[in-house]
């Protein structure tokens, strides 16, 4: 789980590299994980109406090769987030997760609107 200290250090980093401004709005995507895609399919049209817009469903790279098939769906939202914003997000993301049985929300990313 992802807690407010790694946040606070994910936002330091972010201004310590210079290449965001957090002060703005910048593309934010997240991840969920699950091994059924239809359920990913799904949890998309919930995502959707929360704002949030659907990127892709990839297949999650194995670690063994006896591993099950897992599938990350990946959205995306302009945002302008803080650090008490974010973390709330996050904690949102994983009882949404487990509400509707998606088995992981998997974190976020960052990057500049293009």
């Amino acid at each position: 789980m992802i807690n407010r200290e790694t946040i606070i250090d994910f936002f330091e980093d972010l201004k310590e590299g210079n290449d965001f401004n957090t002060n703005e709005k910048l593309l934010w995507t997240y991840f969920f994980l699950d091994k059924n895609k239809r359920k990913l399919d799904d949890f998309t049209l919930k995502l959707e109406k929360l704002g949030y817009k659907f990127d892709s469903i990839f297949e999650a790279k194995k670690i063994n090769d006896t591993d099950d098939t897992e599938y990350y769906l990946q959205v995306t939202n302009i945002q302008h987030h803080t650090i008490d914003s974010l973390h709330a997000l996050n904690i949102m993301f994983y009882n949404l997760a487990e509400v509707n049985h998606i088995d992981y929300y998997d974190g976020f990313d960052v990057g500049n609107i293009t």
